[in-house]
């Protein structure tokens, strides 16, 4: 796994970051194409990441936090890469999608553009959709996950919400839940650990952070497994990231396993 992800990647991640930190050219000569950066991010493959997270779920969490970074000339050639690593073309798409309400439409929208230009190299073209709701129940079917994951309080509207907290829940429940989790293909403990790898990249939610690593042991991931994936994606997201990321899933993680056990 270190070879098929870690070492073919890192070429591409560093040009990532030489483009998106100012500065980081200091590091590489200008004939090189970032391969001395490349070569000082060669440490990041672990064992300890390969032990917690299976190959094509760590194609999956790349995937999706590329899309959230808005790495886009770069996930042409991660799609490319996860085909080639067995990874199917409605798991690419459903990776992508899957960081929509947390990234951003626009962000996905262009990050589709580029793994489309992959699939014509592999003359992938139509896929079946993969979405279970309609208009009709969309609400009802999102909340009943949502409630799967958090527990049975989670989206109550009450007669004393606001207008506008009423609209947020409704949103939440008929639309991170009802049009995404509900979709085929990926399964709710892959959504769960890919909408914590996307808030993780994202920066500065560290509250989303933590709701979600409930809902990540809520659905069976280990703090193991959500640790691992924000380590994974160190070469992307950087260290500040990644500290508060794991700062907030410990924190959160204690907290459950001591309500546990006070039970």
């Amino acid at each position: 796994m270190k070879k098929s992800i870690f070492n073919r990647v890192l070429s591409m991640a560093a040009m990532l970051t030489l483009g998106v930190i100012p500065g980081a050219n200091a590091y590489a000569r200008p004939s090189d194409n970032g391969q001395e950066l490349a070569d000082m991010m060669a440490h990041y493959g672990s064992d300890y990441i390969d032990a917690q997270l299976d190959t094509k779920l760590q194609h999956l969490i790349i995937l999706s936090v590329m899309t959230s970074l808005q790495a886009y000339t770069h996930i042409k050639e991660q799609t490319l890469r996860d085909l080639d690593n067995g990874v199917t073309p409605e798991e690419i798409k459903e990776a992508v999608y899957q960081a929509a309400p947390y990234c951003g439409y626009t962000k996905v929208l262009s990050a589709v553009e580029y793994v489309d230009k992959a699939f014509n190299e592999r003359n992938i073209h139509t896929l079946k959709s993969q979405a279970t709701v309609n208009e009709d129940n969309r609400y009802e079917r999102g909340l009943e996950v949502q409630r799967s994951i958090f527990g049975p309080e989670i989206g109550t509207i009450t007669d004393d919400m606001t207008a506008s907290q009423r609209l947020i829940t409704e949103y939440l429940s008929g639309i991170c839940f009802g049009d995404f989790y509900t979709r085929g293909t990926l399964d709710v403990k892959t959504r769960e650990i890919l909408t914590l790898s996307v808030l993780t990249a994202n920066g500065g939610c560290e509250s989303q952070i933590g709701s979600h690593t409930i809902g990540n042991l809520n659905v069976g991931n280990t703090r193991d497994q959500m640790l691992a994936a924000v380590l994974l994606c160190v070469p992307y997201n950087g260290y500040p990231r990644t500290l508060n990321s794991m700062n907030a899933i410990n924190t959160a993680a204690d907290a459950y396993e001591k309500a546990k056990n006070d039970k």
